[in-house]
């Protein structure tokens, strides 16, 4: 019964030392993204006036919980971006972006399309596959507003020239409410809560590199870029698992910091492709440093030999 016993303690002493080990993961993971990288990614770009302005379109969502104001100064006037913005969307002439995840794979118009130069509201602009916002409000070279199908979130792209050559563009986002009692909602809701700035911020580079006559980011730089920070934010992930699974947890704990911060600070900067490329390495390299098995120092002259099993299979019996 006393072995029984002790057996069981140490069971519930193990169950409670994974638990405490994922609520610090979950809580530090937690603390990085409320604290560090919301509120960066909810305004990147814009000034604190900017956030503040209040701008055509905040009324359909007077209580958003997802509030985003992004800000790009393009090198033109209102008149020579307002085209690329009429004929945004899915399927239209793309988002400008990244086009194999956002628009089927087409490239995105590098023109002004004719065509697409008679938005009106009430017209419908497709946002993805089976998701339709509704133009509510155009006023010509200053702003557009559009209303989401369920009428609970907005999203409003305006114009505000700085001098005779330059233009803020302003991109806001209000979104509400989250679905916590439908799954199927809210995922993708939350997902868009976290990456949503990395679309719309290369959404907005695309129309600034078009509204100035600038040369298009090449594709293998588009997604080499991606999946960079992809390997980056997934060291953070193996860095988390370890600090649950692993005895210690000091340096378990500071590599979950070392690449969190890390990983935040590529998505939000933007730095260039070899800072992403050394970044990343350096981050891969140093779990493996962490990680790697250890391997026990044998002090010349102490090694104790078996008879009969040799050099190769006393070390991988050790």
């Amino acid at each position: 019964m006393a072995i029984q016993a002790t057996k069981a303690r140490r069971n519930w002493l193990g169950v409670a030392r994974l638990a405490g080990r994922l609520g610090l993961a979950l809580g530090i993971a937690l603390a990085m993204y409320q604290l560090v990288y919301r509120p960066q990614q909810l305004r990147w770009g814009a000034t604190d006036a900017e956030v503040e302005r209040a701008m055509p379109g905040d009324q359909i969502q007077p209580h958003p919980i997802f509030n985003a104001t992004r800000a790009v100064t393009i090198q033109a006037r209102p008149e020579q971006i307002w085209p690329w913005l009429v004929q945004i969307g899915y399927l239209r002439a793309g988002w400008y972006g990244y086009e194999w995840i956002d628009n089927e794979g087409l490239k995105s118009a590098d023109r002004i399309i004719p065509a697409l130069q008679h938005l009106k509201v009430g017209d419908d602009l497709p946002i993805w596959r089976a998701n339709n916002y509704k133009v509510v409000a155009v006023e010509p070279n200053h702003y557009l507003v559009w209303e989401s199908a369920n009428g609970h979130d907005s999203m409003t792209l305006a114009l505000y020239p700085l001098d005779a050559s330059h233009t803020r563009l302003i991109w806001r986002k209000r979104d509400a409410p989250y679905l916590w009692t439908s799954p199927s909602v809210l995922i993708p809701q939350l997902f868009a809560d976290a990456v949503d700035v990395i679309a719309i911020r290369q959404n907005m580079l695309g129309i600034q590199a078009r509204a100035e006559g600038a040369p298009l980011e090449a594709p293998a730089v588009t997604y080499t870029e991606l999946a960079l920070w992809m390997a980056a934010f997934l060291s953070f992930l193996v860095a988390e698992t370890g600090l649950v699974v692993r005895r210690d947890w000091v340096r378990p704990g500071l590599s979950v910091w070392a690449t969190g911060l890390i990983t935040i600070g590529l998505l939000l900067v933007k730095p260039p492709l070899w800072v992403d490329g050394l970044s990343t390495v350096g981050v891969l390299a140093g779990l493996w440093g962490i990680y790697r098995p250890a391997t026990r120092r044998v002090i010349p002259g102490t090694e104790k030999h078996t008879p009969g099993v040799t050099g190769r299979e006393e070390v991988e019996q050790k």
